[in-house]
């Protein structure tokens, strides 16, 4: 059994109101997209502006309600899930979401904002907590000397990495990566890539990679989905859509990789 299950998920959003308020227009987001997940595996979403990718981690996770279809994780009914068993399921399936800047919190602390989840999910006392944080400082490569920074203090790549910290403080199964370095300067993206690679060998974590660059997705990803339109056009192992697209829509964004880029760069 797969560590997720999603079948045939489908969100529509309202697109205007008329004069006494009746919804009079919809957009289909996500159409009828089917997929799984193992554990320790990362599989990539990936598409252009629009295509529906962010969706569909926002519904697996139910911060969006889904219109139609079925989500499973670890055997476990997401959709059919009480408001109480959701958040105790919430435990094994965390977010990281594209702009850290926006995804913490500005009047609290590093400390404080890692320790959150803890506080949610475990009964940790203080002092535990407080140590468990610095265990994931130390893991993000921050360390603990940012325990009483703030948002305002930190670039960019130290906000994302205390943004995978909190997602790591609960001990999730599976991380939703929602463009995790679209954010970041160039010169961070591969080290918080590494990083991510490396948590994932390290705590054999499960990716559901959000993502619209194909590079970054040859880097990281086994398994790839493409979303055009809020449906799946194509999917497979990495290595065989790469080789050997089979839709117009893929070669197209494969021919969009800046060249030269490192084909070698998923063996370190």
């Amino acid at each position: 059994m797969s560590l997720l299950e999603v079948s045939d998920i489908s969100k529509s959003f309202s697109t205007g109101r008329d004069i006494i308020g009746r919804r009079t227009g919809w957009t289909h987001a996500v159409r009828n997209v089917s997929f799984t997940l193992d554990a320790g595996e990362c599989l990539a979403l990936v598409g252009e502006s629009g295509a529906g990718k962010s969706t569909v981690g926002r519904v697996v996770l139910r911060l969006i309600e889904p219109d139609a279809g079925n989500i499973a994780f670890d055997g476990h009914d997401v959709r059919g899930a009480s408001p109480a068993r959701l958040r105790a399921m919430r435990r094994g399936m965390q977010m990281i979401f594209q702009d850290p800047h926006s995804s913490l919190d500005p009047r609290m602390s590093v400390l404080d904002a890692v320790a959150e989840p803890l506080i949610v999910h475990t009964d940790l006392d203080r002092e535990a907590r407080t140590e468990k944080v610095r265990e994931l400082l130390d893991k993000v490569g921050i360390g603990p000397r940012y325990l009483s920074r703030y948002p305002g203090e930190l670039s960019g790549g130290q906000l994302q990495r205390v943004a995978i910290a909190r997602a790591l403080a609960p001990g999730p199964k599976m991380i939703v990566c929602d463009e995790p370095v679209a954010a970041l300067d160039v010169s961070v993206r591969s080290q918080v890539l590494n990083l991510l690679r490396d948590l994932q060998e390290e705590l054999e974590l499960a990716y559901l990679f959000v993502c619209h660059d194909l590079a970054l997705v040859e880097v990281i990803a086994d398994r790839v989905l493409v979303m055009a339109g809020g449906e799946v056009v194509e999917s497979g192992t990495v290595e065989s859509v790469y080789r050997d697209p089979q839709q117009d829509y893929t070669r197209k964004l494969l021919d969009a990789i800046p060249a030269p880029f490192p084909r070698g760069a998923r063996q370190r």
